[in-house]
């Protein structure tokens, strides 16, 4: 789905700068509140505009909760009133595909990190047959 044109009904304004403005008196503004809450952070909420913030933390977060960047895109693309910026749809799909790179593992001897596998989109999983292994050769933290 993309927004090619003017889409007056809808709640969203998607900013360069990775901002939000979520216009309240919106039909549509609840739904876009309920989706916007999944992955992007509420920073002002004056009484007509609401202002978010979409961070790699906000985007790691959401990946933990099972939110796939596909539910993100699509949140930000259908409440849109103008096209969302390419380089912001870009730059989460980016944030996304960071979870799940690295796992902390804590064994006997403290914490150690180990590459993590990727399993579909924003799904990490640690196969239990290599944590020894991958914890012996990892740097080890002290915790």
């Amino acid at each position: 789905m993309t927004v090619t044109s003017f889409q007056p009904e809808n709640p969203l304004i998607v900013q360069g700068d990775h901002t939000i403005l979520a216009e309240v008196a919106s039909p549509h503004y609840a739904a876009a509140r309920d989706g916007l809450s999944r992955f992007a952070e509420l920073m002002k909420a004056p009484e007509h505009v609401h202002t978010y913030r979409i961070t790699p933390l906000s985007i790691w977060n959401a990946c933990a909760a099972s939110v796939t960047v596909e539910e993100i895109i699509q949140t930000l693309i259908g409440f849109s009133k103008y096209p969302a910026p390419g380089h912001v749809l870009f730059e989460i799909r980016d944030y996304a595909s960071r979870y799940g790179r690295v796992k902390l593992l804590r064994d006997e001897r403290g914490l150690a990190s180990a590459p993590g596998q990727r399993r579909g989109p924003g799904r990490t999983d640690f196969p239990q047959q290599t944590r020894g292994a991958l914890v012996a050769v990892v740097r080890r933290f002290k915790g």
